[in-house]
């Protein structure tokens, strides 16, 4: 695999993200492709599950988005590698690299498609000249005065003729855009969650601001799942109280509390994400979840 790819670098331009290629000689273009040959190969050997958000992967799974849509002049630089134009620096200015990348691509009669393999790169990958850079020859320390990068020994996600797969969602984004394949909250929806007749919110203003990235996503969650409009304050309560959870009541409205870990465990439980054990009977809350496949 990527035998006889060449080695690019996806670079963020002012109004775009566009590949350029990193001109190396054979050899450092035969191990890079090993590299990424390896860990894809590795990464293959997974469970495949679908990402939804709501699932973060064991060590032996990796997360797929089907029908996923990279950019056209990837394609173009794996069909065409000397078109795209060769990274360089450009004075004192590093080019602000997004991830360094390898690709092939099979073609069946008019049919074509892609093996892509990105890792992310990282800001300690610049091997900056600002610094002092040691390097041992001749059992002498030398000062390296250029400017480089480096590569690393992972990849991050991998596109497969119509499909991204990757181990770690934060790893993945930092490549391509996925926030249209996760589901978060907008400053609406959370503005209409803050004003739910099931809930009591002290501070609502104060509520819509403070909203993260993973309280947007528990929102998101639970309003997909219609739990405040089948349940009532003292339905959510008895359930929360099955399991070992407490929640306050007040008017005929959970009370959504100030603290924020309070609050976690009270979004986590509407979410589902609060669980009994069945053996300790010690209460639980979990990171991720995924529906077990009914027989």
């Amino acid at each position: 695999m990527f035998e006889n790819s060449s080695i690019f670098a996806l670079v963020d331009c002012e109004d775009s993200t566009e590949p350029y290629l990193i001109d190396v000689d054979d050899e450092t273009r035969a191990d890079i492709s090993l590299i990424f040959s390896n860990e894809v190969q590795r990464m293959m050997n997974k469970q495949e599950i679908a990402f939804d958000g709501k699932y973060k992967p064991s060590s032996d799974e990796l997360l797929s988005i089907n029908d996923f849509v990279i950019p056209n002049t990837i394609f173009d630089a794996v069909r065409d590698p000397l078109s795209v134009p060769t990274l360089k620096r450009d004075g004192d200015d590093s080019p602000s690299i997004r991830a360094i990348f390898v690709g092939e691509r099979d073609e069946s009669g008019e049919n074509e498609s892609f093996t892509i393999a990105l890792q992310r790169f990282r800001n300690d990958q610049y091997l900056s000249t600002k610094r002092l850079s040691l390097f041992y020859d001749n059992q002498t320390f030398k000062r390296e005065k250029r400017w480089g990068i480096g590569v690393g020994c992972n990849v991050d996600c991998v596109f497969l003729s119509t499909k991204l797969q990757f181990e770690s969602y934060y790893y993945a984004r930092q490549v391509f855009d996925l926030s249209q394949y996760y589901r978060s909250a907008t400053d609406i929806e959370v503005e209409t969650f803050s004003q739910s007749g099931v809930l009591e919110i002290n501070h609502p203003d104060k509520f819509v601001q403070l909203a993260d990235t993973w309280v947007r996503r528990k929102i998101a969650s639970i309003n997909d799942s219609h739990v405040l409009k089948d349940y009532n304050a003292i339905d959510i309560q008895k359930q929360a109280k099955s399991i070992g959870l407490h929640i306050d009541v007040m008017k005929s409205k959970v009370v959504l509390p100030d603290d924020k870990q309070s609050l976690k465990e009270i979004l986590g439980f509407l979410d589902e994400e609060v669980y009994k054990g069945a053996f300790s009977e010690s209460t639980f809350i979990t990171n991720s979840k995924r529906k077990v496949h009914e027989k």
